[in-house]
């Protein structure tokens, strides 16, 4: 680590934060996005578009600002970070990092020869621990053996059973251990699962503040022109939020793609995934399939299991009140 930055005793007093705001959620959004940069997975949203009301606020993502730069080198100039410098403050699940990076702008010569245009430096305040989605039998089983399958997927299957009998005995979160072991028994399950430590705290820290401190010296033009690429080209997320924390949820992007899905097609989609048989989570999920891989994938699979859900649990409900 190099120098460390300088942290006053306490720290000023700031305003009060507004409960929710859209560069919150482009955030955490950038931070999903490394998760799966690092898992091998290339992102490919250069935008993100949050709606509200009747208005949108368009940011960059952590790829888009990596588009500008390519974008700028073609007019000859480079963007380079300098240095990297982090702090850990707090106490046990409340510790958090704060980031700062060093980046200069060159202007670079067809024979080589560079000149130092500017500098800026980019922050970001990076927590250690975080508030993960709670568990239910549509969340994804975590691990490598099963990746991608759901708590639902294994309970079909008696390789899979065997191996959620293993994780009721041996897998180290209590909380899933509890969840497994209930839904074994044949149990609907819901649980809510205690502050997690992010693995990849540092390299999401690390990546934001790097991205801040490029963004800065990309000018005004090319962050302009990328956002106007992107979103002919089908490469910017759209997310349509109440305002509430919690409630946001994603909307079909426009995409260009194999599979694109008819305006007929994400009607009824929607309209499935409104049914009161799903929890929010479930919702959010079925929604946040529609806006990034509907046209990668059938959208028709997907309704098709939508309607079977809504089906089977509206006969399940009309069983149970009958009894």
């Amino acid at each position: 680590m190099s120098e460390a930055i300088s942290i006053p005793a306490q720290a000023p007093a700031l305003p009060e934060a507004p409960p929710w705001d859209p560069f919150q959620l482009m955030d955490r959004l950038d931070e999903e996005g490394l998760r799966r940069e690092l898992d091998g997975v290339a992102p490919t949203d250069l935008v993100y578009v949050v709606r509200e009301g009747g208005q949108e606020v368009v940011g960059l993502s952590k790829t888009g600002v990596d588009e500008c730069c390519m974008a700028l080198v073609s007019q000859g100039q480079v963007i380079r970070e300098e240095s990297l410098d982090y702090e850990l403050i707090g106490d046990d699940q409340n510790r958090e990092a704060l980031f700062k990076v060093r980046a200069a702008r060159f202007a670079v010569s067809p024979g080589g020869q560079e000149v130092r245009l500017d500098q800026v430096i980019g922050v970001k305040r990076q927590p250690l621990y975080y508030e993960p989605a709670q568990l239910d039998l549509d969340s994804r089983v975590p691990g490598r053996k099963y990746r991608g399958k759901t708590y639902r997927d294994l309970l079909e299957l008696a390789e899979g059973r065997d191996y959620l009998a293993w994780m009721a005995d041996n897998f180290g979160e209590a909380e899933i251990r509890d969840f497994v072991r209930r839904i074994l028994a044949g149990e609907a399950a819901t649980v809510r699962r205690g502050r997690q430590l992010n693995p990849h705290w540092y390299e999401a820290g690390a990546m934001k503040a790097a991205r801040n401190a490029r963004f800065r010296l990309i000018p005004g033009t090319i962050r302009a022109q990328v956002i106007a690429s992107a979103r002919r080209s089908g490469q910017a997320r759209v997310v349509e939020t109440t305002g509430e924390p919690g409630a946001e949820h994603a909307e079909a992007v426009r995409r260009v793609g194999p599979y694109a899905p008819t305006e007929k097609q994400i009607a009824f989609y929607r309209r499935l995934a409104d049914s009161p048989v799903f929890s929010q989570e479930e919702r959010l999920r079925a929604l946040e399939w529609l806006a990034t891989r509907a046209t990668r994938q059938t959208i028709k699979d997907q309704i098709d299991w939508l309607k079977r859900q809504v089906e089977t649990r509206r006969g399940s409900q009309s069983g149970e009140s009958a009894a």
